[in-house]
């Protein structure tokens, strides 16, 4: 599925937004809608993306508190594919930007119809990356389903699992997302080659507004 939409013409920032989706396990929506400045300051030797509780799936009560902050190990095939984005979005406020407008979000349609025009219409969305992630890891890693159920932000269950997650257990989170991107990117192209993939037309603004940096100085 992943080679398919990676060979059906599309811009790339929408495939590189598909392969983080992918990487990250995080819900459209929030990727869509990330700036640059969460990914500004990444520990290259250490990288793990803060998202504001004010950006993720809580209660209103808990928006504010800097203590439900997500955090999202990112493996090195993330931020090899967030490196290539930033040629091409980094003078953006959002890291996927609109292809019309820069200065707003990618529209969560945009990952959905690339998966449409790949095939999988009707039987795969990017939400479902999510289920994929967390059918996969739990296979493999039955033991660590209250830290796979972490990675995923999902609600704890009981004060045990809450207990639990509080924890945080951010070493061996960083081990499983490294794990889960070496296995689902296995024989994948590397991310700089989805700037030279088949590209769908696009009307001139998005060209203009979305082409990489070093072209645009020319």
């Amino acid at each position: 599925m992943l080679l398919a939409a990676w060979k059906t013409p599309s811009h790339p920032v929408t495939k590189l937004g598909l392969r983080l989706l992918v990487l990250t396990a995080v819900r459209p929506g929030t990727l869509i809608t990330t700036p640059w400045t969460e990914w500004n300051g990444l520990d290259e030797d250490d990288p793990v993306w803060q998202i504001p509780a004010a950006r993720m799936k809580l209660k209103l009560q808990h928006k504010d508190d800097e203590e439900r902050d997500h955090l999202v190990p990112m493996s090195s095939q993330a931020m090899e594919t967030v490196a290539v984005l930033r040629s091409i979005t980094g003078r953006c406020p959002f890291a996927l930007p609109n292809g019309r407008h820069a200065h707003k979000a990618m529209s969560e349609n945009a990952l959905g119809y690339l998966l449409n025009r790949a095939g999988y219409h009707h039987k795969h969305v990017p939400h479902g990356f999510r289920s994929t992630f967390s059918t996969i890891m739990n296979e493999r890693y039955p033991a660590d389903r209250q830290i796979i159920d972490l990675m995923l932000a999902h609600t704890p269950k009981d004060k045990v699992e809450g207990a639990y997650n509080r924890a945080e257990h951010l070493h061996r989170r960083k081990e499983l997302a490294q794990l889960w991107a070496d296995l689902i990117l296995k024989d994948m192209p590397a991310a700089e080659e989805l700037l030279h993939g088949p590209r769908k037309n696009l009307k001139e603004v998005e060209a203009v507004t979305l082409e990489p940096r070093a072209r645009r100085r020319g």
